[in-house]
């Protein structure tokens, strides 16, 4: 098979999309060296250190994002998966082309802008939601990253079960637990254990507001004694989408035990290995890969119990609904204060984190292209 790639994301590697897309590249190169894979990218987004053939499509519209990205989703890679002689074009993400001349294989990773308000946008994006959501059913195969993905898609968006499979994530090989990271955590952040750790993103639908409430309550409690550390920063300004965690801070009377860090993608295994405790209270996740590597570092995990969170941890996490601040608090106390707990869920955590593999999501989207070109 010669299979052509949306490539748009590769530059990408720290977002969702780029993860997916570099996991799932690297697990076809090994489960499936014979085939002839090529990366599609816009003009001027060379594909950095990408493994295979690339090929540059130029857009009618410069370097205008809106105008170009759109074109470059809806007509370049069709175009060019056609004059590249693909067999098949996989949209490794939600941007399917309503209308193609060769088999149609799309990732949908979660339709957070049809479920969430506050992610909908301005009248642009509400528009290119319509379209999406208008291509994705006459794509020849669909592929979701959970099972609660694909229910949402089968409901959201009309389309038949038998069309959708599910291709889960995996944590990839840099997250396993790193040597000595409490004292190297110390020596380079100033952080000492025990830690409660947060990490994935500061918009709405993280819920960083049930946690922080969650940890001002455990300590007016007198809970186990710990610092929370919450790692990155907001990626746009909208209050709506994006709350002002320091004002929830204050406001929660809690600033002074916090620290707020920025972590390198190097330090991102070090971190998860040296907290006593990964907190991941966000109400909607395509899949939430966090957890999942906190789990192959061997960190014990508390996530909410929501979406596809409780199918990717199973039975090797505490699993709190998203909203309940009392279950939030008496988790983190188990956690911080039963040391045989986090025990029990580290040990289960790593056969979790064992259970996904990249290598096995490549097979199984290899059987999809084979039954969408057949």
């Amino acid at each position: 098979m010669h299979i052509a790639i949306n490539g748009m994301f590769w530059n990408e590697p720290l977002v969702g999309s780029g993860q997916y897309l570099h996991g799932l590249l690297a697990g076809l190169l090994r489960s499936a060296p014979q085939h002839r894979y090529t990366l599609l990218v816009p003009q001027g987004h060379t594909a950095v250190a990408a493994p295979i053939e690339v090929v540059e499509v130029a857009t009618p519209f410069g370097e205008r994002r809106g105008p170009a990205k759109l074109w470059f989703e809806q007509v370049g890679v069709v175009q060019a998966a056609q004059r590249v002689a693909a067999d098949l074009l996989h949209v490794p993400y939600f941007a399917p082309p309503l209308h193609a001349s060769v088999p149609v294989v799309v990732t949908i990773l979660d339709l957070i802008p049809l479920l969430l308000p506050e992610y909908r946008g301005r009248p642009a994006v509400r528009a290119y939601m319509r379209l999406v959501a208008a291509a994705a059913p006459r794509a020849d195969r669909i592929l979701a990253i959970s099972e609660a993905a694909r229910h949402d898609i089968m409901i959201h968006l009309g389309v038949a079960a038998e069309r959708i499979i599910t291709t889960p994530l995996a944590a990839g090989a840099h997250y396993r637990p790193v040597a000595d990271a409490g004292a190297t955590v110390a020596a380079r952040y100033g952080i000492e254990a025990p830690f409660i750790y947060y990490v994935g993103g500061l918009d709405a639908r993280k819920n960083l507001a049930t946690l922080i409430a969650a940890f001002a309550r455990l300590r007016q409690a007198g809970g186990p004694p710990a610092t929370l550390v919450i790692a990155g920063r907001a990626r746009g300004s909208d209050p709506l989408l994006f709350p002002d965690v320091d004002a929830l801070l204050a406001d929660a009377g809690v600033a002074d035990g916090v620290r707020r860090i920025d972590v390198p993608y190097n330090d991102s295994a070090l971190l998860y290995s040296a907290a006593t405790v990964f907190a991941f209270p966000s109400r909607y996740e395509g899949f939430g890969l966090p957890p999942l590597e906190a789990m192959a570092c061997g960190t014990p995990c508390v996530v909410a119990e929501a979406s596809s969170l409780p199918e990717v941890v199973g039975d090797a996490a505490l699993r709190v609904p998203p909203h309940d601040t009392a279950g939030w608090v008496a988790a983190l106390w188990r956690l911080l204060g039963d040391a045989a707990l986090r025990d029990k869920l580290r040990r289960r955590g790593f056969g979790r984190a064992a259970q996904f593999s990249y290598d096995a999501t490549a097979r199984t989207t290899l059987d999809v292209y084979a039954s969408a070109i057949s």
